[in-house]
């Protein structure tokens, strides 16, 4: 640990207060100050350990299973927090501790993803793959799979696995084909989700408020209201969720109304 951890650490021992996350003074000046930001990430890493522990998994697994230092977990909980406080909104209403938890979860299991073993074909797979490839250039379009199945002599089953295996990973910024090439530059797969209407970024923001806010709700009502207002939000409509919970519609409808009275004292 550096100097500097150790000097903000004892200073926590002091002065809590100076770096809680729980106060949204703190969270407004870690946005404008680099430095104040910094010893706050260092006061708060029993969060990113939390965060861990109940949603991955413990840390000497994951060090284990991905060959990885407790020091890159830590790092990649620090980016989480960082992230937070960035696109964090104080007039939400939302605790902020929720939302870094998500965020933090979120920075680490993508690393994780990433950086895990990649699957790779088996012998056979491969084979198939190359004379797909073949078949592909030779036609110039991909036939079906039953049509691969005739031609290959393999069955459909194993045609699809070795698809499936071999389809590469599509992103975001590569050019999407069925989109209109008016302009000069190909259109991507984010330049169609923002002509269709949709904010990428904001959208993803506000799943995450409204996650943490829903994770907020459970602790405040019990499991049987909790199930109501799963169901509610899966589309069931009152009836359905009476009769699917075996209660009575008018309590339903005051389930529903205790909740939206508590999500209201939240976001005011």
């Amino acid at each position: 640990m550096s100097e500097h951890a150790v000097f903000v650490k004892q200073r926590l021992g002091k002065k809590k207060e100076q770096y809680s996350l729980y106060n949204m003074e703190n969270i407004r000046r870690c946005k404008e100050d680099s430095e104040y930001l910094g010893e706050v990430i260092l006061a708060n890493e029993e969060l990113i350990w939390h965060s861990v522990h109940k949603y991955i998994g413990k840390p000497e697994t994951l060090v284990k299973q991905y060959c990885l230092e407790k020091a890159d977990i830590l790092q990649l909980g620090r980016m989480g927090i960082i992230k937070a406080i960035k696109a964090f909104d104080i007039a939400r209403g939302v605790k902020f501790s929720s939302f870094a938890v998500i965020t933090i979860v979120r920075e680490i299991n993508c690393f994780l993803r990433d950086s895990g073993n990649i699957v790779r074909p088996t012998r056979t797979a491969t084979t198939i793959l190359h004379h797909i490839s073949k078949i592909e250039a030779d036609l110039g379009y991909l036939p079906s799979n039953e049509e691969l199945s005739v031609l290959l002599g393999e069955n459909v089953e194993q045609i699809k696995k070795a698809l499936d295996v071999g389809r590469p990973v599509k992103y975001l910024q590569e050019p999407y084909l069925k989109a209109p090439t008016s302009s000069h530059e190909a259109a991507t797969a984010m330049d169609v989700l923002k002509d269709e209407g949709r904010d990428v970024e904001e959208y993803v923001l506000d799943k995450l408020y409204v996650t943490a806010l829903l994770a907020q709700l459970q602790n405040q009502i019990s499991s049987k209201e909790w199930q109501v207002l799963q169901l509610r939000m899966a589309g069931y409509n009152q009836t359905q969720t009476a009769d699917f919970l075996n209660v009575s519609q008018m309590c339903v409808s005051r389930t529903m109304k205790k909740i939206q009275n508590i999500s209201k004292n939240k976001l005011s």
